[in-house]
């Protein structure tokens, strides 16, 4: 039987029975609902304003583009929609007690010249949602800020208050003292593992084909799970139904047809952008290459020498979506992104070739159902496959001529299938609940070995099931509250997890609200941490063995928002996060031993935020200021005890006591644009070389001098810091038009003083000196994007 169809059936047997019970009490008031798009490309409006006038009902549209009123007395009103960069809509609706009605709308962009001030629906979520630890970024934040070559989200991302990068060669994201992996990223609900490139140097994402992007430092609510710190929700653009510019007036036409190209090169890439209407929806694709590869092969072409290494990366992400009808939409998205490293040794007598390559594939399909005003159903299906493989290999020949050759292999998979069901209930205007169900095959496969001998074979394949319950209710217009409880099996343990979630926002005034949120929080994946390692170039991901906890934190945020003006927004926010369990490489581990590759330890996060952002005008950006300490203690040594003077109690390599952030774009006019950010913090934490001393020698013993060796005598861990860090950016953009192609010039430069951020110390034993190892220089940048 179609799957479709039992679906169907049972929720409408579901919804049937529920819709009875408050039928009643709804049927003194009338109810409207509908979805927002733009009427030059059909892409869904995100966060518009959509009141009754002069009455204070209203809400914003969601990231759909989906809004809903409730609890409309009868009568004849003025529905408008006002969002900044459109125009403003309006439509005479009449309302009927018991009745509920849709309207769609398409609203037409328009320029903003000057400090023309447009009321959005920011004031709506601020009025109306409970967002704690939340920031919204819209494509024009990242894209109008310097950047290093190009537009990159998680660089944004670490400018804001709470967020950190561990060095400039990393977009990963440090939150709130949390590991990279805490983090939940997703890419149109899809999560997303390692989605770096250049061993982090660049996210995987293509900035030019996102919508939007939400981001939950913490205290985020029960539909987010399995991650312990933050929650990053991309948004990919759905593509321009609206034009019809290749096959317009044809056959063809009515079916397919490309609305518009966009692309960019710059030193680092050329990347690309394609869109257009598909029969009742849209299509959009990107893709992007670097072309190191290239531009050396004509190096050494020119210099008629042989190539002997080579590194690339690549992605393309699709999205295809149909309306099969006012209520029912379908959708599709992939994505994959890869990093190819090769290189080859040639000798003599010998020959080495090394190839190394990762990277992620996701696939997924989702069902949207809007039966009537009061639901809203999201099914989906999901695969993502992470993958991280490395294979070296050696040939020798002997004086005889005989040619030996051997292999060895790494290879490291994550296959995750998960299954989603979301049902929204919007009881009424102050009242919503949401059901969630979720299923979530996790394979993990790990490989060492060589042509002969196998190290590691390790397959595993554990279910997670989760089931969600969220409610957001407002009893009043000045308190609103959230809760949610998020229960989970993790097949490798035999018990449920519970975690419990709640928020709240309290309206002191017309302009100023008081805060807060608390939840437990579990994660069933990790990636092993070495708390020495400088940089972590690829991660290796690693279910929750069966006899180890898994990773638990709570989240305790409280804080105050205050609404200056539309266009400014303020935020003060405290937070506590005590680890009940984390885990990292175990150093004294037995290699005889596969139950003792880590250690189980205790920690503790706190530290205080402070925001500023301006939206609106010709000068937009954000000042944002960070404080955070924290400590962790783990028994190394197994004495049921964590003393600091044995190395085990001491503050994590994330530790970052303070950090200001300034972020500026200054557009005097439509053709030009001005960036600037600056940023100041304190630098990383090492255990630092107190002395140094002679040892026994190694591989070549020296019957003559046994003792010749040097070995470093290492401090306290993490008891020092390198200087503070500093770093100024600028960037400058124009629009141009050669040929009547519209483009856009810009130009940018990295670390304009050239200030040196040290990297790590690199300690000469014998010579008894060290050396700084710097971060990025002064580093001017180019590129030009083109649309037509």
């Amino acid at each position: 039987m179609d799957l479709k169809y039992i679906i169907n059936k049972r929720l409408i047997i579901v919804l049937a029975l529920i819709s009875s019970v408050t039928a009643t009490a709804q049927s003194n008031y009338g109810r409207m609902n509908g979805f927002l798009k733009d009427a030059d490309t059909g892409e869904p409006l995100l966060f518009a304003n959509v009141s009754l006038r002069n009455t204070g009902i209203g809400s914003a549209s969601n990231n759909d583009g989906y809004y809903i009123i409730s609890n409309i007395p009868p009568g004849e009103y003025t529905l408008q929609i006002l969002m900044m960069g459109y125009t403003r809509t309006e439509k005479s609706v009449r309302v009927v007690a018991g009745l509920e009605e849709r309207h769609d709308f398409e609203i037409r962009p328009i320029s903003i010249e000057g400090e023309e001030v447009v009321v959005t629906g920011d004031r709506q979520r601020f009025e109306k949602q409970i967002e704690v630890s939340a920031v919204s970024l819209s494509m024009r934040d990242v894209k109008t800020m310097p950047a290093f070559v190009e537009a990159d989200i998680f660089r944004t991302l670490q400018l804001l208050p709470g967020v950190q990068s561990s060095s400039d060669f990393s977009s990963a994201l440090v939150v709130r003292g949390g590991s990279p992996d805490e983090n939940l990223i997703m890419l149109d609900d899809i999560e997303i593992y390692n989605p770096f490139h250049l061993g982090g140097v660049f996210s995987t994402f293509n900035a030019d084909a996102i919508a939007d992007a939400e981001f939950l430092a913490g205290g985020f609510p029960a539909r987010y799970g399995n991650r312990i710190s933050s929650v990053l929700s991309i948004t990919g653009r759905e593509g321009d139904s609206r034009h019809n510019k290749l096959f317009d007036g044809k056959k063809l036409g009515e079916y397919f047809d490309i609305s518009q190209v966009r692309g960019e090169v710059n030193l680092l890439s050329s990347k690309l952008l394609v869109e257009g209407p598909l029969l009742r929806g849209s299509w959009v694709f990107s893709g992007r290459r670097t072309y190191f590869d290239q531009i050396a092969k004509l190096y050494y072409w020119a210099k008629d020498e042989p190539m002997d290494w080579s590194y690339y990366f690549y992605d393309f992400q699709g999205k295809v979506v149909q309306n099969i009808n006012p209520s029912n939409r379908l959708s599709f998205s992939h994505y994959k992104g890869r990093d190819r490293i090769a290189f080859e040794l040639e000798q003599s007598d010998s020959d080495v070739g090394f190839t190394w390559d990762w990277g992620n594939s996701t696939k997924s399909g989702e069902w949207r159902w809007v039966p009537n005003s009061r639901f809203l159903s999201t099914l989906s299906l999901a695969n993502t496959v992470y993958q991280f493989d490395v294979n070296l290999s050696y040939s020798a020949t002997d004086t005889t001529g005989v040619n030996a050759e051997t292999q060895f292999i790494v290879f490291n998979q994550i296959d995750d299938k998960t299954l989603k069901e979301n049902l929204d209930w919007f009881i009424n205007s102050a009242h919503t609940l949401t059901l969630g169900l979720e299923l979530k095959d996790l394979g993990v496969q790990f490989n060492i070995g060589n042509d002969e001998i196998t190290f590691i074979d390790e397959v595993e394949s554990n279910m997670i099931y989760s089931g969600i319950l969220q409610e957001k209710w407002q009893p009043n217009p000045v308190i609103m509250l959230q809760s949610g409880l998020r229960i989970t099996k993790y097949s490798a343990h035999d018990r449920l997890y519970y975690e419990p979630r709640l928020g709240f926002k309290f309206l002191l005034n017309r302009d100023l609200a008081f805060k807060g949120a608390w939840g437990i929080y579990n994660q069933f994946i990790f990636t092993a941490q070495d708390e020495d390692a400088i940089l972590s170039i690829v991660d290796f991901w690693n279910p929750i063995p069966s006899n180890y906890h898994a990773k638990a934190v709570q989240h305790y945020v409280l804080g105050l928002e205050q609404w200056i003006g539309d266009g400014w927004f303020a935020s003060l926010e405290a937070y506590y996060k005590p680890y009940r369990n984390t885990l990292v490489i175990n150093p004294n581990q037995n290699f005889s031993d596969p139950d003792d590759d880590y250690t189980e330890g205790t920690a503790k996060v706190y530290g205080a935020e402070l925001l500023f952002k301006k939206n609106i005008g010709k000068i937009t950006g954000w000042l944002g200021f960070s404080y955070m300490d924290s400590q962790q203690e783990f028994d190394f040594n197994g004495d049921g005890l964590a003393i600091e003077s044995d190395g085990e109690v001491y503050k994590s390599k994330y530790d970052q006591p303070y950090s200001v952030n300034l972020v500026l774009n200054y557009a005097p006019s439509v053709k030009n644009s001005f960036g600037l950010t600056i940023s100041s913090s304190s630098s990383n934490l090492y255990t630092p070389t107190v002395g140094y001393t002679y040892t026994q020698n190694g591989s070549s013993f020296d019957f003559s001098n046994p003792y010749s060796d040097l070995t470093e005598l290492k401090g306290t861990r993490n008891s020092a810091r390198y200087p503070n860090y500093f770093r100024a950016d600028v960037s400058y953009a124009r629009q141009i038009t050669p040929f009547g192609i519209e483009g856009l010039c810009k130009i940018q430069v990295i670390n304009l003083s050239n200030h040196f951020n040290t990297f790590v110390y690199n300690w000469d034993l014998a010579a008894g000196t060290v050396e700084g190892v710097g971060m990025f220089p002064f580093l001017p940048t180019f590129g030009v994007e083109f649309k037509f």
